[in-house]
């Protein structure tokens, strides 16, 4: 069987080349990987473009210029690379809404459309607030070793579980291994 078309890989595989790859990252950019700062450069590029007096007088942009960088190309990457993926591995397949939020809030697609957007910029503010984001903070920290990391990581895990319990009103928590 090809590896490539694997539904799952063994998470030591994928945790070796990750680390790889964050090795990688070190020696050419001198930088962990990170994803949020290409957020950022992408939504200031378009405000150059449509409000080109506002964003001069932008701090931010007086501090870091807006101009494509490699965190951009790691956005590319990971929507690239997870589209390859789903497809080669015969998993892809366009869903609007998931069953389990079929079963808990509805088949609504504008409610389900709308709850992605708040959460969605929940997640990009905090990222950018926390000065980072969670492929920085928690893969990069881990790999590294960091005691931020991984209590990142635990924070993540535990927030996680409580929302999805307390969002879902799930009774019990099952972990499925598909």
């Amino acid at each position: 069987m090809n590896y490539l078309k694997k539904k799952q890989w063994w998470l030591f595989t994928v945790g070796v080349l990750f680390a790889l790859l964050e090795l990688l990252s070190f020696y050419m950019s001198k930088r962990p990987l990170g994803a949020s700062r290409g957020y950022a450069v992408i939504g200031s590029i378009i405000e150059y473009v449509l409000f080109p007096e506002h964003a001069k007088t932008v701090a931010y942009w007086n501090a870091y210029e807006p101009v494509i960088e490699w965190t951009v190309a790691v956005l590319v990457g990971i929507v690239s690379g997870s589209m390859f993926s789903s497809v080669y591995s015969g998993e892809f397949k366009l869903t609007v809404v998931p069953q389990m939020w079929k079963t808990s809030k509805g088949s609504s697609v504008m409610r389900r459309l709308i709850w992605a957007f708040i959460g969605g910029v929940m997640i990009g503010f905090g990222s950018r607030l926390a000065m980072g984001c969670t492929l920085g903070m928690l893969i990069s920290g881990v790999i590294q070793l960091t005691p931020a990391g991984f209590i990142f990581m635990m924070s993540l895990w535990m927030g996680g579980m409580l929302m999805t319990v307390l969002f879902y009103r799930l009774r019990t928590v099952t972990l499925h291994r598909g």
